[in-house]
């Protein structure tokens, strides 16, 4: 079995390299040749559905970044932004004027605080982990020290070796409840530094993807009152599909190989699988998924994207979870369990390629060859 990926910027094609296909792809195998037959003539859904084909396909692919970025960017935390996420006015500011959390790169000085344009941040000196086919997670042994009200995040949030997928308003409300960080202002720190994808709602402006959205604050010399200055949103793909959960993890939306003729759905609703006619006797499936730019912009001030990774359901720990199939996909509380199929390591971040930030939407394709 081989692989490859391929990135195209519109008609022009980025990178094309082989991946690599890790030991969870031998353990899926396994699994299927063990499968009792059996199964089938039980009469309970839930029971007999472990045999359906589609809990033995690619089922998501997900994103990473490198060890290091975990402490730089936005997924920082210093005493400027625990003051600036502290105070009332940037939660209003950032409620009101869009849906999503706004993570925070850097300050610029006392009185400006800009969550800045991507191509102004550039994550540097990180590498991903060696190629090992025994790896089970994109990047392990990740450690977050970012606090919050002196509360390690990664305490009730450890990290899972991928970027995650906390900046949605909903999303983030729904997993702070009932944690040490269910106050708006601590709720809203924490989302902010776990990231990493922007909301889907957000106006996303036709003219360029990559538009400042920052906070500012004026003061004069009989106010201490803090307001807020202009802004434009940065949208993201992910989101506004639903197609990302909040793991990280996108769905796979077509769940068969298409026939001669079948229309296949667009890449930006979430992960895509199609073949050609001959799969039977080329036996090459094509994985694509659209990287929009909001999404790569967000990505980037969070450590870049070193990691690609394509996963298939383990069926034995969505058992043991308690899930029986068919296994629907939810953004929170999904139900599945995956299992690391093949993954990519880059040298250079996907959102920086040729030596410049790319400034709009990539496709990313994917193809196996299963002869």
């Amino acid at each position: 079995m081989r692989g490859e990926i391929e990135v195209w910027s519109g008609d022009k094609l980025l990178i094309k390299e082989p991946n690599m296909i890790v030991d969870g792809a031998g353990e899926l195998l396994a699994d299927i040749m063990t499968a009792s037959r059996s199964l089938s003539g039980i009469n309970n859904t839930a029971t007999s559905a472990i045999l359906d084909a589609s809990n033995y396909r690619i089922q998501a692919i997900s994103f990473g970044t490198a060890k290091e970025a975990y402490n730089q960017g936005a997924h920082k935390m210093d005493a400027s932004k625990a003051s600036l996420y502290q105070s009332t006015a940037f939660y209003g500011w950032n409620r009101v004027n869009i849906s999503g959390i706004v993570p925070l790169v850097n300050i610029a000085s006392s009185t400006e605080y800009f969550l800045q344009q991507p191509i102004s941040y550039q994550p540097t000196g990180m590498l991903p982990i060696a190629p090992d086919p025994s790896l089970t997670v994109l990047e392990p042994n990740i450690a977050m020290n970012a606090k919050v009200g002196g509360i390690f995040v990664s305490s009730v949030f450890p990290p899972n070796g991928q970027l995650t997928n906390f900046l949605p308003s909903a999303i983030a409300s729904s997993m702070m409840a009932n944690t040490v960080f269910s106050s708006t202002t601590s709720g809203l720190a924490a989302a902010a530094l776990l990231g990493c994808f922007p909301d889907g709602s957000g106006a996303i402006p036709t003219a360029s993807r990559y538009s400042r959205v920052y906070l500012r604050t004026d003061r004069d010399d009989s106010t201490t009152n803090i307001q807020t200055a202009g802004y434009t949103t940065i949208g993201g793909v992910f989101n506004a599909a639903s197609s990302m959960d909040v793991s990280g993890y996108v769905n796979m939306i077509m769940s068969s190989v298409p026939r001669v003729g079948y229309s296949m759905s667009s890449t930006s609703s979430g992960l895509c699988l199609s073949a050609d006619s001959n799969f039977s006797s080329n036996g090459v499936v094509e994985y694509s998924v659209l990287l929009a730019s909001g999404d790569l912009g967000y990505a980037t001030m969070y450590g870049g994207i070193y990691h690609l990774g394509l996963w298939t359901i383990d069926m034995q720990k969505s058992l043991q979870n308690g899930n029986t199939p068919p296994f629907a996909f939810r953004q929170l509380n999904n139900p599945r369990k995956y299992k690391l199929f093949c993954r990519k390591g880059l040298s250079k971040s996907l959102t920086y390629t040729d030596n410049e930030f790319v400034l709009g939407d990539l496709l990313l394709k994917w193809r196996l060859k299963f002869l």
